[in-house]
């Protein structure tokens, strides 16, 4: 069976996904694309513990932002990553992260967007039993890791998206496409893994309050291939649904910033040559909230605090569940007119359904960076 491991990011080409990224901290942007060129490097520390077992991961991602002109932007991320794991044993998995060359072309009309992205893999791929066992828990959607995969085979994306705008809304819809290449997942031995491509339904819909604030609701559907390993069929993703809600309000000195995204996923397919459903659904639900406020202290300084929740519940087998509360404060400051800085630090706390009982668990996150325009 494929691990969780080697499921990768998606491809997001919902132009309301857009606007809703640029709500986000450390974005000077948020009527439009960036206009321009920037370049922004971040470190960020998670550390999390159940017990006496704890995982930790220090990266730095790196991102850099190229405004071709008004309808074209080409962005680039990578970065390396730090992790190890504590339970009996220590185990690492170190190293640089797959390089992601993207861009977006947006139509004169400002009707229609089209998206387009490959994965280089840069990153390490091919693990040792004890890397391995690293990833198996950075992969956990309940830790949020920053990276929870170095690297992946060479992947192609693409996507377009049109709106259309109604009195107070804006309707949109988009479609997607990912084609995964081939990589070796095992360092110990010669296994060919090939994931399946995966082909995505988006739409939804933009309500404005007045001239500033919005309500925005979205909804995406994701359909899976089939992996093959050595020539041999052997996992298939169930398909996933994913509903998102977000809620902007934006006032003088003070905005917030309202969301909640709940995914649901169906049975996978296993064998070995010929695949069958799964005789229960190992898939549990997955729903994330978060509410953020934004003050304005000045023109070059932003304070935010957040709450946000994760509540996982067991899949059909009965393990899998997590309920976690997050809380945070950060700050966001333009030094200069081409250089900002931000910070911010989290603290969760919650529980993990681990095999046969639930374990508490505690977190923090610590990230601080830059961004410099050019």
């Amino acid at each position: 069976m494929k691990s969780v491991i080697l499921k990768n990011y998606g491809c997001a080409v919902l132009f309301l996904l857009l606007i809703c990224a640029r709500l986000l901290p450390g974005q000077t942007n948020p009527g439009g694309f960036e206009r321009y060129i920037n370049g922004s490097s971040q470190v960020c520390y998670q550390y999390w513990k159940a017990k006496d077992d704890q995982v930790q991961q220090f990266t730095v991602p790196m991102t850099f932002v190229l405004p071709v002109n008004e309808n074209l932007i080409l962005n680039m991320v990578t970065g390396p990553a730090f992790s190890n794991l504590a339970t009996k044993d220590v185990y690492s998995l170190n190293g640089f992260s797959d390089t992601r060359l993207s861009g977006s072309y947006l139509f004169n009309n400002e009707k229609v967007l089209l998206t387009f992205g490959t994965n280089i893999p840069s990153g390490k791929s091919a693990l040792t039993q004890e890397e391995f066992s690293v990833a198996s828990v950075l992969a956990s959607h309940a830790l949020n890791f920053r990276a929870p995969i170095l690297g992946q085979g060479l992947d192609f994306s693409t996507g377009v998206a049109v709106v259309h705008d109604y009195a107070d809304f804006v309707f949109g819809a988009g479609l997607g496409y990912l084609y995964r290449g081939k990589y070796q997942p095992f360092a110990d031995y010669d296994y060919n893994y090939d994931p399946g491509n995966e082909f995505s339904f988006s739409g939804g819909v933009d309500y404005f309050i007045g001239r500033q604030n919005k309500l925005m609701f979205d909804i995406s559907y994701t359909l899976f291939g089939n992996d093959n390993a050595n020539g041999s069929k052997v996992f298939k993703s169930g398909n996933r649904l994913s509903i998102q809600a977000v809620a902007y309000f934006q006032r003088e000195f003070i905005s917030y910033i309202f969301s909640l995204r709940n995914r649901i996923q169906a049975k996978n397919h296993i064998g070995s040559g010929e695949l069958v459903p799964e005789r229960q659904n190992s898939n549990g639900n997955e729903l994330d909230i978060m509410g953020m406020g934004l003050l304005t202290l000045d023109r070059t300084t932003t304070l935010r605090g957040l709450l946000e929740g994760r509540i996982y519940s067991d899949n059909a087998y009965g393990v899998g569940s997590a309920t976690i509360a997050g809380l945070g404060a950060g700050v966001s400051r333009n030094l200069t007119a081409w250089l900002n800085v931000d910070a911010e630090c989290r603290f969760y706390f919650g529980s993990i359904h681990a095999g046969t009982e639930n374990v508490g668990l505690t977190g923090f996150q610590f990230s601080a960076g830059f961004r410099v325009y050019l």
